[in-house]
């Protein structure tokens, strides 16, 4: 934190971004009114010699386990700061550890040993229910920071003390907009300016602390051993069945891991023209069957160092809705194995993307085989047509797991409903 503030000090290029989910975005406020925007502003007129690029990759209802999966599409190499703002879709109102918690260590992991070496700081949101505070995920999380000397600012200690004690300006309907389901959620502009002020006094204070000479330097962080060859510092939470995330692929590239799609097309049908994917309509009397084929080569594993590997997972996204969704079936053949999966996409009252994790094994290769180096995975639609007759496909990620872990193949799931990645570069 201290060398980013010297770099903005000294007018060098800085590159500044947020990791999160919705709380970080406009909900019926001006992108310029969110905390992220207000902070971009704030530190180009304080420090007017640095040259800042600021990055928002927050993604609406996503989760830290699409953040760990699909990082490298959200985040350029070489950022100097990046702010953690997954607190509320990492919460768990029983106060166990699930499988987002350990997501969430893995994410923290991966974004402390990220190209450029950025300085890491999360932001734990208040929500607005009345759950106690012990049983938000800041407890979990708080312990992770502790453990990865990393500094976190409570959003939910400064608002929560306030609005316990009646202070005018602090209520629900004065820092939040109204929601239809969960009655105030997101932040309106007094909200994120509060969010802003914590963020601001934070970078203020370590500023003044290092002045002050309070703080030894610590060239290293005490968690990871920097002896070659060897590894970081075990986990805290228990080990997450991931190992690393292989290939994360969105709907803007989907096409090029596409070999065929033989009644499906390439689209965006929704009413906004937002969620884009490949689209089928079965019409079971015709008797033709709608076969999506998707492939990626032995390749793809070997350019992520894991050339050795035997256990991965192969997590298909796609469009669950009310509206007209059927049924499909996933195979794998070629170059993997699969258990074929039956996939309902129907779904009562929303529409979100979802996703299926399948556990995918690779063949044995004999010499010379290149046809079969390809896994091939084919989606067919199954619909019984009519009213339910659409299939939606919006991409798909690959990831290596431990071996052995197949059977907790339900704990790769991840939450994405709006099925794609953000980049947004905020002038």
């Amino acid at each position: 934190m201290l060398r980013v503030i010297k770099d903005l000090e000294d007018g060098k290029s800085v590159a500044i971004a947020v990791v999160g989910g919705s709380f970080s975005l406009p909900d019926r406020i001006g992108a310029d009114d969110v905390w992220f925007s207000q902070l971009a502003r704030y530190l180009r007129d304080t420090y007017p010699r640095a040259n800042i690029t600021a990055i928002n990759a927050a993604v609406g209802a996503s989760n830290a386990g699409f953040g760990y999966l699909c990082l490298s599409k959200m985040l350029p190499p070489g950022v100097d700061l990046v702010f953690l703002d997954y607190g509320p879709n990492v919460v768990n109102w029983s106060c166990d550890i699930t499988n987002q918690h350990q997501y969430y260590e893995q994410l923290i992991r991966r974004l402390l040993a990220y190209p450029g070496d950025p300085a890491v700081v999360a932001i734990e949101q208040l929500l607005p229910t009345k759950k106690p505070m012990y049983m938000y995920s800041e407890v979990t999380a708080s312990a992770l920071y502790r453990y990865y000397d990393m500094p976190y600012i409570s959003v939910s200690t400064g608002i929560y003390r306030l609005q316990a004690l009646n202070v005018s300006g602090f209520a629900q309907h004065e820092i939040r907009v109204p929601n239809r389901v969960w009655g105030f959620w997101h932040y309106n502009r007094r909200g994120h300016k509060l969010v802003l002020d914590m963020v601001v006094y934070m970078l203020q204070s370590a500023r003044a602390i290092d002045l002050a000479g309070i703080w030894p330097e610590q060239t290293d962080p005490f968690w990871a051993d920097q002896t070659p060859g060897s590894r970081t510092h075990s986990t805290l939470l228990p080990q997450h069945p991931v190992k690393q995330p292989l290939l994360c692929v969105m709907p803007e590239e989907l096409h090029t891991y596409v070999a065929s799609h033989e009644g499906w097309e390439f689209g965006a049908d929704d009413p906004n023209k937002r969620k884009f994917g490949y689209i089928s309509y079965r019409n079971k009397s015709s008797g033709a069957d709608n076969r999506l084929l998707i492939k990626w080569d032995r390749a793809t594993i070997a350019d992520a160092g894991a050339h050795a590997a035997t256990s991965f997972v192969l997590v298909l996204v796609y469009l669950a809705s009310y509206s007209g969704m059927g049924k499909a079936r996933l195979t794998c053949s070629g170059g993997c194995t699969c258990a074929a999966q039956t996939i309902d996409a129907n779904l009562p009252n929303f529409s979100i993307s979802q996703v299926r994790p399948v556990s995918v094994n690779l063949t044995p290769q004999a010499a010379g085989g290149a046809a079969d180096a390809a896994c091939q995975v084919e989606v067919v639609n199954m619909s019984k047509g009519g009213d339910h007759s659409k299939f939606k496909v919006t991409g798909f990620v690959l990831a290596e797991m431990y071996p052995g872990t197949e059977k907790e193949i339900g704990k790769v799931a991840f939450m994405n409903h709006e099925g794609s990645v953000n980049r947004a570069t905020v002038g």
